[in-house]
């Protein structure tokens, strides 16, 4: 009797054993349900990299370290199990934390960790350095597709001390988290950070940008790579419908590449033809915000060939810009050849003759075609928010330039094999002798067919054009125009009256060289002086200058008869006066 009860118990404890197990895993599985049941499968953009500090030191008021931080964006939970972090291809394994709607987590080395007096922060065992110049950082979920990725370089802090450490990157808005360096800003908080707390850069901002074509490249004879200025609707730019090639020729396919959504792959109906020019447009893209780009869809391209001592030129250089805007070298293709400018590079040569560190371009195989204009800059919004980039699409933003002494120096361009291509040694002796301030000036080139080296074959920029001219031709050039001056005034009848119909005159000019200085005078029929319009402004070569009918000190005129005095002269003893009437109509009441 005492065995029976002993086999029974030793079943029932069996029995019991087996019935936990199955509750523990009932349990687990149902505690996994639970929490894929709040975090779902997470959509692009639901979490975001949100703030970076890419160079710690010197130290503002922040630990000594370089961190990641992630958003989630949106209303549901987000488990971050085995996804993964990349920073310049170099992979983490992130831990498996479940992700708050609108919370933030802090990624640092473990190491780090301590010196944060945070809660939402994780340490992650060899986390990847940051590069304090530029970076490529993606965030992919556990199905490795790109959730979020940010391409950032130096020029994202816009100059100032901000970029020269302990001062961390912040998204401004996360409402347009594909809108790169638009979106992004040098953090204001007193300690150069905000590490697991809201943005001191937030704002609710508007983002007016649109996916222009910037550039194409060619990987061989029926590939070609179109590059956008911003992040494309994946799904809508797969569609070969919005791609045309003359010569016709088809696209079969097209595939936009990650992670960053801003290129697309076209695979060709036919082969490319060696030293034939193809244009190629893309129309009705939508970028990641559903912005369509109505202007800047086509670019020419060609086949590539290996460039030639002279066949790529320095065209004009900003080597003492404003306080808080970037330099910039402008190059132009001289020859007839499709040039890869990832062959090319640009140093500074030293005192001694010796060559500095060699700055690649970063194009991504960006073609410069013949007779192109290309301006090299490190932030390509700060330049034309100053300057007037006449063609936007000629300004190509690179990582750094070579140095650029103020008093002068000596700009190389060469091949990657270092055969010097062309070489710029400049001055600041070689602006306008007249000029009484040379910040902001840049040295235009005069002539293409005359050497670079010749200090006689640069000048400064004209103030009629801003003072620089990035990426469109130069104000300043020497041409086979004789002697012959072209100044006009039109229209001859003006009426400043806001109907928007010729509400100004504008005094329009031709003239045969650089050099030229200009005092422009309105007299009325008294021979009173009304008006100054210039005086001793360097012109460029073609220009212009309006007049609204206002006199000095804002005084409003009378309708009648007037009279531009326009004085021209250069150093060289060239003297020109003319004369040019105009007449002001107003509306009678």
């Amino acid at each position: 009797m005492a065995l029976t009860s002993g086999n029974q118990l030793s079943v029932k404890f069996e029995s019991d054993k087996l019935l936990f197990m199955r509750l523990t895993l009932v349990c687990s599985c149902l505690l996994l349900l639970f929490t894929a049941g709040f975090a779902q499968k997470p959509a692009i953009y639901d979490v975001v990299i949100h703030e970076i500090m890419p160079k710690p030191s010197p130290v503002l008021g922040l630990p000594p370290y370089e961190y990641i931080e992630l958003r989630n964006i949106s209303s549901a939970p987000v488990l971050l199990s085995n996804w993964r972090l990349a920073v310049n291809k170099r992979e983490v394994l992130l831990p498996a934390v479940l992700l708050q709607p609108d919370s933030l987590l802090l990624l640092c080395a473990t190491a780090a960790v301590s010196s944060y007096n945070i809660s939402n922060i994780m340490g992650i065992d060899r986390f990847p350095a940051v590069a304090d110049d530029s970076a490529l950082i993606v965030l992919y979920d556990a199905s490795r597709r790109v959730i979020h990725a940010i391409d950032y370089h130096q020029g994202w802090y816009a100059g100032g001390k901000a970029g020269k450490g302990g001062t961390s990157l912040e998204m401004i808005n996360t409402a347009f988290p594909c809108s790169g360096k638009a979106n992004w800003m040098a953090s204001t908080a007193p300690a150069g950070g905000t590490p697991g707390i809201a943005n001191a850069a937030a704002a609710n901002t508007i983002d007016p940008g649109k996916p222009d074509l910037l550039f194409a490249a060619l990987a061989d004879s029926i590939h070609i790579l179109l590059q956008f200025s911003r992040t494309l609707d994946s799904v809508a730019a797969a569609d070969p419908a919005h791609y045309q090639l003359n010569g016709g020729i088809q696209v079969i396919t097209c595939r936009v590449l990650p992670p960053l959504f801003n290129s697309v792959e076209l695979k060709l109906g036919a082969a490319i033809q060696p030293q034939e020019i193809y244009t190629v447009s893309a129309t009705g893209l939508p970028d990641c915000n559903g912005a369509i780009s109505n202007m800047y869809n086509s670019v020419t391209l060609g086949m590539p060939q290996t460039p030639a001592v002279n066949d790529v030129l320095i065209s004009e250089v900003l080597f003492y810009p404003p306080t808080g805007i970037p330099e910039f070298i402008e190059l132009y293709n001289a020859s007839r050849k499709a040039v890869n400018l990832d062959e090319l590079r640009l140093c500074a040569r030293n005192a001694v003759g010796r060559l500095s560190v060699f700055k690649k371009m970063g194009t991504g195989g960006r073609l410069l075609m013949p007779g192109q204009l290309l301006a090299l800059t490190t932030d390509r919004e700060l330049l034309c928010g100053y300057y007037n980039c006449r063609s936007p699409e000629n300004i190509q933003e690179i990582s750094s330039l070579p140095s650029m002494p103020l008093g002068g120096g000596d700009v190389v361009l060469l091949r990657a094999d270092s055969m010097v291509i062309d070489e710029l040694p400049y001055s600041s002796g070689q602006h306008f002798p007249l000029a009484s301030e040379l910040q902001g000036i840049s040295l235009e080139r005069l002539q293409y067919g005359l050497p670079t080296s010749d200090g006689a074959n640069w000048h400064s920029a004209a103030a009629t054009a801003g003072y620089a001219t990035p990426g469109s031709l130069n104000s300043q050039r020497r041409e086979d125009a004789g002697d012959s001056l072209n100044i006009a005034v039109l229209p001859e009848v003006f009426s400043p009256d806001h109907d928007g119909t010729d509400d100004i005159t504008k005094l329009s000019w031709h003239l045969p060289g650089p050099g030229f200085l200009g005092n422009v005078t309105v007299y009325d029929l008294q021979g009173k002086q009304v008006k100054y319009l210039a005086r001793n402004m360097l012109m460029g070569n073609t220009g212009s200058l309006s007049w609204d009918g206002i006199g000095e000190n804002a005084v409003v005129l009378q309708p009648g008869i007037y009279i531009f005095f326009i004085e021209i002269f250069n150093l060289q003893g060239f003297v020109k006066r003319l004369k040019r009437t105009v007449v002001m109509a107003r509306k009678l009441n």
